[in-house]
């Protein structure tokens, strides 16, 4: 099946505010333009045959990611992230693409065996909902094939509210939450838990 791997990306300087307190602006900065070309070098490397689209108002984000080869999809203006996503929708339906797959570009660690895995439950279910550890939506894979439609729900408990989407669209649809796509970088706290989830794997080997 053709599938796109869509990466909604804000422009770095406005990204991560909420770590303001642990790291200056610059750093954050720095850190948000290496998570994007971590998930660039993963999708790229491990999974070759999608294709990747960069949804961005950014023009240094779209340059990044004409650099690692993926399609940048240029936005006017910051319009959020709902929105964003359905930019790639329409720009994933209008080139027939038979599923989409959207990411956010701050997950840390990206492992094949879990990405194996979602891929692999959108072969059973019409959309996959990879849930994060506060219950947002960390990946969310729609079969394009099956439907010309679906309300974006992302904020506040998205995890739920994206399957409740697909079931309004009559969808069938799983939600499941894996160790680290499950887990992103927004807070000190979230990265005081992957240390903790990182240290529990070392003791345990």
């Amino acid at each position: 099946m053709r599938t796109v791997v869509a990466i909604p990306m804000k422009d770095p300087a406005e990204s991560k505010t909420r770590l303001a307190d642990a790291l200056t602006a610059a750093q954050r900065e720095k850190m948000v333009l290496a998570l994007f070309r971590r998930v660039q070098s993963f999708f790229g490397t491990q999974f070759p045959d999608f294709e990747r689209l960069v949804v961005t108002p950014s023009p240094r984000v779209a340059s990044e990611a004409t650099a690692c080869s993926a399609v940048a999809l240029v936005e006017e203006s910051t319009r959020g992230l709902n929105n964003a996503a359905q930019s790639a929708f329409s720009w994933a339906k209008k080139r027939g693409f038979d599923r989409l797959l959207i990411v956010p570009a701050d997950i840390p660690i990206w492992l094949r065996s879990e990405v194996d895995e979602l891929i692999g439950d959108g072969q059973h279910f019409d959309v996959v909902v990879a849930r994060a550890h506060d219950g947002g939506t960390n990946a969310l894979l729609i079969n394009l094939v099956r439907t010309d439609r679906f309300e974006f729900c992302y904020g506040v408990h998205s995890a739920r509210r994206h399957a409740e989407a697909a079931s309004a669209a009559s969808l069938s649809s799983i939600a499941r939450q894996w160790p680290f796509l499950g887990h992103d970088i927004d807070t000190v706290d979230d990265c005081l838990v992957l240390t903790q989830k990182l240290s529990s794997l070392t003791d345990a080997s």
